[in-house]
């Protein structure tokens, strides 16, 4: 039985294509920030894990005691706007979502 060379190179096509596919890529991490305020309270998560590290500023300054955790939790000064970022790295991919938010003294919101 021969086979024609089309039908070769359409094999050996195939057969790059399905090598590729299966060529582990680097991680890409795809996170977000959200919060809610209430009480002159402010809480804030990150989604999209998981994640090989996570780290927290509040307004551009860094907390250390917070590394690690997926939600943060900490008081606000009632009409004052707060940004809050998490630094999130998944193989190698670092990410910095981050949420402003106007702290809340009412009902969470």
């Amino acid at each position: 039985m021969r086979t024609s060379s089309a039908v070769v190179s359409a094999g050996l096509t195939l057969a790059a294509i399905v090598a590729a596919l299966a060529v582990p890529t680097a991680a890409h991490a795809t996170s977000a920030v959200g919060c809610e305020s209430g009480y002159s309270t402010i809480e804030c998560g990150v989604g999209g894990g998981p994640f090989d590290s996570v780290q927290w500023s509040r307004n551009g300054t860094y907390i250390p005691s917070w590394d690690g955790k997926l939600s943060v939790t900490t008081a606000c000064t009632s009409g004052q706007w707060y940004t809050f970022q998490a630094t999130v790295t998944v193989g190698g991919v670092v990410e910095t979502p981050a949420y402003s938010i106007l702290c809340w003294r009412g009902a969470w919101r």
